[in-house]
């Protein structure tokens, strides 16, 4: 007897996520650019997703289970610059660039929820510190676009092998 097939995302909606995300990785890199990322920063997050994948992983990637992960890392992130902003709000050290990074994290989230709607909902809220000084500010958002860079870069890979 047959088993149904699972639902597996249309593979335009997979180019289209891609495409995004590709945006999002230039996006990071050219704020990236700008810091010196050879200071040894002594601020960790642990709260941040961690990439432990290795590339032979790439070969056993799932649409579901890949999306879902990335949906649940997205929403950390976007957690994380919105928290990175209410801070550079509170010190007057608008940035724009942390802004267009949050949103396009959203939207790339909100496309993944229009493919899989049986995603639940993210809900967990991390507790983060203040950032009370502009070397702090700095180091954190260094430490952040670094790894969504890592995040990125990975699940292009992944979604890569997914669309073809």
């Amino acid at each position: 007897m047959s088993r149904p097939t699972p639902a597996r995302p249309h593979k335009d909606g997979l180019t289209t996520l891609l495409k995004h995300m590709h945006q999002l990785l230039n996006l990071v890199q050219s704020v990236l650019s700008n810091f010196d990322t050879h200071l040894p920063f002594e601020r960790k997050i642990p709260s941040l997703p961690t990439i432990n994948f290795r590339p032979k992983d790439l070969a056993a990637v799932e649409a579901d289970r890949t999306l879902s992960q990335l949906s649940a890392g997205l929403n950390s992130f976007k957690l994380h610059f919105d928290w990175l902003l209410h801070w550079q709000n509170q010190s007057g050290l608008v940035s724009d660039e942390t802004k267009a990074i949050a949103d396009r994290i959203q939207f790339i989230n909100t496309l993944i929820h229009r493919q899989m709607p049986q995603l639940p909902p993210q809900s967990t809220t991390p507790s983060l510190p203040d950032l009370n000084s502009a070397w702090e500010m700095f180091q954190t958002s260094a430490i952040l676009h670094r790894r969504l860079v890592q995040f990125c870069d990975w699940y292009l890979r992944a979604l890569r092998v997914l669309s073809h």
